[in-house]
């Protein structure tokens, strides 16, 4: 079969579509035409110099914080903090299963390939829409030194996850407008629901995905009772990630589980029922955690907030002049004319993905990398990457091909240059020579360690992971909940992560190893007496 015909037999494109589109895809390209060896070759190049940017970056095991809890319940299979990331976790379980490999690692390798497969999805958003494969791969190539995507793709977060199953699904919904086959229409529904589920600011994109399929409805589907039918098995795909995820927390709430958010947080500040409780005390926990119900007081702002958080945008977005980000704002407006002309459901799938980030930056009064502008930023550089398109059409002529191909290597190099450069900030979450330092396996029996957030995951993962020793009691709580928890005179050896925390009356702490020990402060004098006299 020859490269440049269609793999699958579609409907007829009424100006000639596969032929356009094998031509260059100026205008009107609804075909969907095999990639040639050498559009392939190009993708595979940006892949490779991706991977060698990133892979030597990434953590070699146990992160601090939120990174370190997605690879602890992925390792446990248990419950990670809220909305749980069901989803992710089961999919970061089944990576901690290759032997002889740290599981926390295969966590982080199982992100950064997300990360990387929603770089390629943006390559060939671009290539489908009718850019030239190598200037898609540069684009691609120089989106991975963009100061947001770095940093997403060497931790072990779940922002580029969401990302890859969001653009997956967009992709496939560009598919479904081109070919009209079922298959893709619900597979992209899945992918969504898959999104959603586990990252429920998705939600906000959610309509502008339906009115790209309504666009698209009418080309392949000949009545409305063909379209609700789609409709009702799309809606079925979408949700079914949602039943997995509250069956999962059905589950794996319970104590015996090695690691529960649910629980450890219920432990500390006894606000939800216990599970025994019944079926509704089981609901409302699953309800507490599914809907990040402990982060709802960050719901809702009031104009000057909206405002404030508008201008942390920009500055996030250009920290530089107006004029610039004026520049990039008009690119992407520009460059979605462009899309307009060739796809209306994909202009539709890429203002969804950018709105999605604009209301959630509006709406919650959270800061830093939890605003997550990923999708944002995944579908300006595809929309802002199409004023290329003209200039570089899917199939050129030789000079202009060494043109684009020069500057993929171009590109290519600047970012293995930047990556050397700048010292990587992806190392700020690796909490591997902590957790060795600490060597829990060798701690007194019965210790309790006092610890915060930051420090929790890696200390559990130690414990459940690595060490398997049950008798430590590892408490994540706030300072002044601490005593409250041990009790003012502990018979059990207590260790605290952080000096300056509030202590029981006649105690001090005395360093060991990476934490520090309590200790009485009359023990701790005589202590220090007989090693002076010694």
């Amino acid at each position: 079969m020859r490269p440049d015909l269609p793999a699958t037999p579609g409907p007829p494109a009424t100006d000639g579509g596969a032929a356009r589109c094998a031509a260059g895809g100026s205008t009107g390209c609804t075909g969907w035409v095999r990639l040639r060896a050498a559009d392939r070759c190009a993708v595979l190049v940006g892949v490779v110099v991706i991977a060698l940017v990133t892979v030597p970056r990434l953590p070699p095991g146990i992160c601090y914080g939120d990174p370190g809890d997605l690879q602890l319940a992925s390792a446990t299979l248990g419950i990670a903090h809220p909305p749980g990331y069901t989803g992710y976790v089961t999919l970061g379980h089944l990576l901690t299963l290759v032997p002889g490999v740290d599981p926390a690692y295969m966590v982080s390798l199982g992100v950064l390939a997300a990360g990387i497969l929603a770089v390629v999805l943006g390559m060939l958003m671009q290539i489908r829409l009718g850019l030239n494969p190598w200037m898609a791969a540069a684009i691609g190539v120089a989106l991975v030194a963009e100061p947001h995507v770095k940093p997403n793709l060497g931790a072990p977060e779940v922002y580029a996850p969401t990302l890859a199953f969001l653009a997956a699904a967009a992709y496939l919904l560009l598919k479904y407008s081109r070919v009209g086959r079922r298959r893709e229409l619900l597979l992209a529904a899945l992918l969504f629901g898959v999104a959603l589920a586990n990252r429920p600011p998705v939600a906000f994109a959610l309509p502008f995905f339906v009115v790209a399929w309504l666009f698209a409805r009418p080309k392949h589907e000949a009545s409305w009772r063909v379209s609700l039918r789609r409709a009702a098995a799309g809606g079925a795909c979408l949700l079914l990630p949602a039943a997995y995820a509250f069956g999962f927390l059905w589950v794996r709430d319970t104590p015996a589980a090695p690691y529960n958010y649910i629980e450890q947080y219920d432990r500390e500040w006894n606000e939800l029922p216990d599970r025994s409780d019944g079926p509704a005390a089981r609901l409302r926990r699953i309800e507490w955690q599914a809907s990040a119900a402990q982060f709802r007081y960050l719901m809702g702002n009031d104009w000057s907030g909206v405002r404030s958080k508008l201008r942390w945008l920009r500055h996030e977005v250009d920290p530089g002049s107006p004029i610039s980000l004026g520049g990039m704002a008009g690119a992407v407006l520009l460059g979605m004319v462009v899309v307009a002309t060739r796809s209306g459901p994909a202009v539709w799938l890429l203002v969804g993905m950018i709105a999605q980030s604009l209301i959630f930056v509006c709406a919650y009064r959270i800061y830093g990398q939890a605003a997550d502008l990923l999708p944002m930023i995944w579908a300006g550089t595809v929309a802002a990457g199409m004023l290329l398109a003209p200039l570089f059409p899917r199939r050129l002529a030789r000079p202009r091909l060494t043109i684009a191909a020069g500057l993929l290597a171009a590109a290519c190099g600047w970012t293995l240059i930047e990556a050397r450069s700048r010292p990587s900030d992806y190392w700020n979450h690796d909490a591997t020579a902590f957790v060795e330092a600490v060597d829990l396996g060798t701690f007194p029996a019965g210790a309790v360690i006092c610890s915060s957030w930051g420090t929790s995951p890696p200390l559990w993962y130690a414990q459940h992971v690595l060490t398997g020793r049950d008798d430590i009691r590892i408490i994540n709580a706030s300072s002044r909940r601490w005593q409250e928890l041990i009790g003012p005179s502990p018979d059990r050896p207590v260790f605290y992560t952080d000096s300056r925390n509030r202590l029981p009356p006649g105690h001090v702490l005395t360093p060991y190893r990476k934490l520090w020990r309590l200790e009485r402060a009359d023990r701790a004098r005589a202590g220090r007496t007989s090693t002076a006299g010694d």
